[in-house]
């Protein structure tokens, strides 16, 4: 399927109120954007996953630098006040190596009509999407010093890692575990240039967007003869051993999709979200698009993941009344050639 087709429809519209009619479209997002995680040191070097648990394997320094990078990119696809701050995290944070420029954008302008305020971050729970959202987060809280004057005080920054097991970061405002807000320290924005505006984000952990399930501890040699056996059965069907298929995933996908619609439907919603962000894993993106646009799983199998640090856009389009696919996706053919 041609990714730019008006044939790509997202389940929104297809529920219903109880009087048949569609709910009232008050709070949908104007951008949902998926990225994936940077390098992490299992990327690097597969024995790292015999002796360190899939979700505790952190980023390289190359990761860390590419979850900055994807920061600017972010930045550069929203609407913001201050173009000139951005240019400058770009240049600050450029990467002269980065296969993101694969995935180009089609037929996408930012509008600098409504300036984007409100973002809300899903994270998968694994320390790799965590301490990339981190880097994410670290060149939002660089764009709002520059431009607002509003600085994050460190004592309430998000923090990806902690000696807590049930808290990661500090909850001063008794925040429930798994949640954090950087528009809750008001005292902060006592400085703030009058009239000047600043991206306000919220970060909720939602263990559904996790990474595939491979098995615990994983020998690398059987895990060689696994992917062997993957690429002969399919990658959707395929079950690992003591793990998921992407099937599975597509499970756990279709339940936090749901989870989003019924946010976007809520009419007296106080908590606006001009923009969602994933940030996830490399099969569970490709599944969440899957689920999203009704591919078959001959489509999903044609497409590979893309790159670490780099994101998807999906764009609601207000003519069409349903999200639009932005980004030119990886596929296997073209990556044979």
């Amino acid at each position: 399927m041609d990714q730019d087709t008006e044939s790509f429809r997202d389940d929104e519209s297809s529920i219903y109120n109880e009087g048949g009619s569609f709910w009232e479209r008050t709070h949908k997002p104007r951008l949902i954007i998926l990225i994936r995680h940077g390098e992490s040191e299992s990327n690097k070097d597969k024995t790292i996953n015999e002796n360190v648990p899939n979700q505790l394997v952190a980023l390289t320094k190359k990761g860390l630098d590419q979850a900055h990078h994807v920061g600017t990119e972010l930045l550069r696809i929203l609407n913001v006040e201050n173009q000139n701050v951005v240019n400058e995290l770009s240049q600050k944070y450029n990467l002269c190596e980065t296969d993101c420029g694969k995935l180009p954008l089609i037929n996408y302008q930012p509008l600098n009509k409504n300036i984007d305020k409100n973002i809300v971050f899903y994270t998968s729970p694994y320390r790799r999407t965590r301490e990339t959202l981190k880097g994410v987060l670290n060149v939002i809280d660089e764009y709002n010093l520059r431009n607002a004057n509003v600085a994050t005080c460190p004592d309430y920054e998000y923090k990806p890692n902690g000696r807590q097991k049930s808290a990661i970061w500090p909850s001063p405002n008794h925040r429930p575990s798994g949640e954090y807000e950087n528009d809750k320290s008001t005292h902060r924005l006592s400085n703030k240039i009058p009239g000047k505006t600043y991206l306000k984000y919220r970060v909720k952990d939602d263990p559904r967007i996790r990474e595939q399930d491979f098995g615990n501890y994983q020998d690398v040699n059987n895990m060689q003869d696994v992917l062997k056996k993957r690429s002969a059965y399919g990658h959707f069907f395929f079950r690992f051993p003591q793990g998921e298929s992407a099937a599975d995933v597509y499970d756990r996908v279709a339940s936090f999709q749901e989870t989003m619609f019924r946010h976007f439907h809520e009419r007296h919603s106080n908590k606006p979200r001009d923009v969602v962000v994933l940030v996830t894993h490399g099969i569970y993106a490709r599944v969440f698009l899957m689920k999203w646009f009704r591919w078959t799983y001959e489509e999903f199998e044609s497409f590979t993941n893309i790159p670490n640090g780099c994101m998807i856009v999906m764009e609601y389009d207000e003519s069409l009344r349903r999200y639009v696919l932005r980004t030119q996706l990886p596929k296997w053919n073209i990556l044979e050639e």
